[in-house]
């Protein structure tokens, strides 16, 4: 028969499994006092080159950053997202955690071409199976089938446009030139201090985030 003390520890063990993980937010190591569309930036100025740096969401297993580069430079500039980077750094041992959290390396940001393919095969697959026929299923369950898949393709084609119209993509700024866009990096929860590298010129330009924890979500 359970004693008061085996109820109470099954009790503690419920409350401690029903307690939220903590909210994730990021903010700049050195905020500049700029803020655009809500988001406090990063600005740097280095080699005739201002850059501004917004984070904006999480989404998925993905950070999403706002970035904007103009070229004040006689020369031209490279932007190609997929060398971007950052590298994760644990500074402090949070609640549960028994050893601080090991990092193999940078983190590249992700290749915008590939995350635009990826969203077009989502449409496409989803397009085929709302059309294709499910001859041995009953009907009601094959109606639902394709109703699914053309929602589920509607929703891929929708996400499609949008992120195709913010994505910064690879590009080259000719004197004068700036550019805006969204860069997707791989989301690394475990980090305190994210330290980002953009490889603009030959000494590329380091920007630093702050990785915090709280109860209640940042607004």
């Amino acid at each position: 028969m359970p004693t008061t003390r085996h109820c109470i520890a099954a009790l503690s063990l419920l409350l401690t499994a029903c307690t939220p993980t903590a909210y994730l937010s990021l903010k700049p190591d050195q905020g500049s006092g700029f803020w655009k569309d809500g988001h406090e930036r990063s600005v740097i100025r280095q080699d005739s080159l201002e850059v501004s740096l917004g984070f904006v969401r999480y989404e998925g297993n993905s950070l999403v950053f706002d970035l904007d580069i103009q070229n004040q430079s006689e020369r031209a500039v490279l932007v190609a997202p997929e060398q971007f980077n950052y590298t994760p750094v644990a500074t402090t041992l949070h609640k549960g955690q028994e050893y601080m959290p090991y990092f193999p390396g940078p983190v590249s940001a992700i290749n915008p071409e590939q995350k635009l393919d990826g969203l077009v095969a989502a449409v496409v697959y989803n397009v085929r199976e709302s059309q294709r026929p499910l001859v041995l299923a009953e009907a009601e369950y094959g109606q639902q089938y394709r109703m699914e898949h053309s929602a589920a393709a509607l929703q891929a084609q929708t996400q499609k446009q949008d992120v195709e119209a913010r994505l910064l993509r690879k590009n080259t700024l000719l004197p004068g030139q700036g550019i805006r866009g969204y860069v997707y990096f791989p989301r690394t929860d475990e980090a305190d201090v994210l330290r980002l590298s953009l490889p603009l010129r030959r000494q590329p330009l380091l920007l630093s985030y702050r990785q915090l924890r709280s109860r209640q979500p940042a607004y």
